[in-house]
């Protein structure tokens, strides 16, 4: 096995090992998602299903209710970060004009910050 082999190898087992592999994933924000989310709401989606969205900026969580477990959030504020808040205790920080995936992990708050970066 090669260098290069052995270290991708390790990086990956490094990754699933603390779990890594599972947490969120942030890009920007799809068109085809965000055309169901205008500015300045935070969208949550069950697939392709917008269960929720959200727009003041708070100082402690605010509870999903039906968007609990959503799959996706968009948050197409221009210059506030998104908290979001996991059943397994973890949280995870959305930029301005990013979508997240959550795969494994499940969703169950989410705080808005008027601060412009994670």
């Amino acid at each position: 096995m090669t260098i290069r082999k052995r270290l991708a190898f390790s990086v990956a087992a490094v990754a699933v090992g603390s779990g890594l592999a599972f947490a969120p994933l942030a890009s920007a924000a799809p068109q085809s998602v965000a055309a169901g989310c205008s500015y300045p709401y935070v969208c949550f989606y069950k697939g392709s299903t917008k269960t929720g969205q959200f727009k003041d900026v708070t100082s402690g969580w605010q509870g999903l209710g039906a968007s609990k477990g959503a799959t996706t959030m968009v948050n197409t504020r221009h210059d506030d970060i998104v908290y979001t808040h996991f059943t397994n205790g973890k949280t995870w920080c959305t930029r301005p004009g990013y979508t997240t995936t959550f795969n494994s992990w499940v969703v169950d708050k989410i705080r808005i910050s008027s601060a412009s970066s994670c």
